[in-house]
């Protein structure tokens, strides 16, 4: 297995890095740190020689980055190794995702609030848009509940096969497992077609959320199913607080900045508003599962 993780000096950042290390990953399982480096450039030097850094920032970086492996080392478990990339962190971090096929990119979370987060922007919820692989985002120190939010789309089904794959890393957690019926809404593609019931059926959804915690249940874990109606971003928060859940587990349909813009996106808005850490199940899964890959696009609801 192959984790990314995004790399600077906060506090959040190294909670992110013990985080991954305190858990039980697949045996040879290599962990990238990656920090992000935005040179300033000397313009004098530049009209003189075309391009200088004229900051210390990368130095600074690698004295970062070798202090968090030591988070590693100190466990001898997993294969660990730093990298520096140049540009903004949110594409640094894709690119680093991308080219090592990773299956899981984590990060730490500083909990700007929406509003900020809406204005500056956040690399986790660009991870989010932009990830090829799962996108975990870090805000509590360890996990001792975890919910799933499923509404029956191929990335959402595909989280029990995707925790299989992942060994012990959250083996033995409770789970919660809830299905929204979104008040006025629509089913969501893929699912039924224009003569199938209302998604305000909550039976459809104790149906969907019943299937995932039956698979759950299968492959080892202890879960319960529930449906819920009314707006899914802001039912799952709910949910996840009642349940005392520290980490929030749900899909993405992958769309892009300037759709979810228009449109929203229930995986950026729990990510805005929940406490807890967060998991999206993103992109192609490249983990394996028993050998079996798992590939969303396959993963079609019956």
């Amino acid at each position: 297995m192959r984790i990314v993780i995004g790399i600077d000096e906060s506090a959040e950042a190294e909670q992110a890095c013990w985080f991954v290390a305190d858990r039980t990953w697949p045996p040879g399982t290599k962990v990238t740190l990656v920090a992000a480096h935005m040179p300033r450039v000397e313009w004098a030097s530049y009209a003189a020689v075309g391009f200088e850094v004229a900051d210390d920032r990368g130095a600074e970086l690698e004295a970062i980055l070798d202090r968090r492996a030591d988070i590693f080392r100190r466990s001898g478990t997993l294969g660990i190794e730093t990298d520096i990339g140049i540009g903004p962190a949110g594409d640094v971090l894709v690119e680093a995702a991308t080219d090592r096929h990773a299956d899981l990119v984590a990060v730490g979370n500083r909990r700007r609030g929406p509003l900020t987060s809406a204005i500056l922007g956040s690399v986790s919820a660009y991870l989010v848009d932009h990830a090829p692989c799962p996108v975990l985002v870090v805000r509590q120190p360890s996990v001792t509940r975890m919910l799933v939010a499923t509404d029956g789309t191929a990335s959402s089904r595909s989280i029990p096969r995707v925790l299989a794959a992942w060994g012990s890393a959250f083996r033995g957690l409770p789970v919660e497992v809830v299905s929204v019926a979104p008040r006025g809404g629509i089913l969501p593609v893929g699912i039924g077609g224009e003569d199938d019931p209302e998604v305000e059926d909550l039976a459809f959804h104790r149906e969907i959320a019943e299937q995932v915690a039956g698979e759950l249940s299968e492959l080892g874990w202890q879960s319960a199913a529930i449906a819920r109606a009314g707006e899914p971003e802001k039912v799952i928060v709910e949910a996840g607080r009642d349940w005392g859940a520290d980490l929030i587990v749900t899909g993405s349909r992958g769309i892009g900045t300037l759709h979810r813009i228009l449109t929203g996106s229930v995986a950026h808005d729990v990510l805005l508003h929940s406490r807890s850490s967060v998991l999206v199940i993103r992109g192609q899964v490249p983990a394996t599962a028993g050998g079996v890959r798992v590939e969303l696009g396959a993963l079609a609801p019956s």
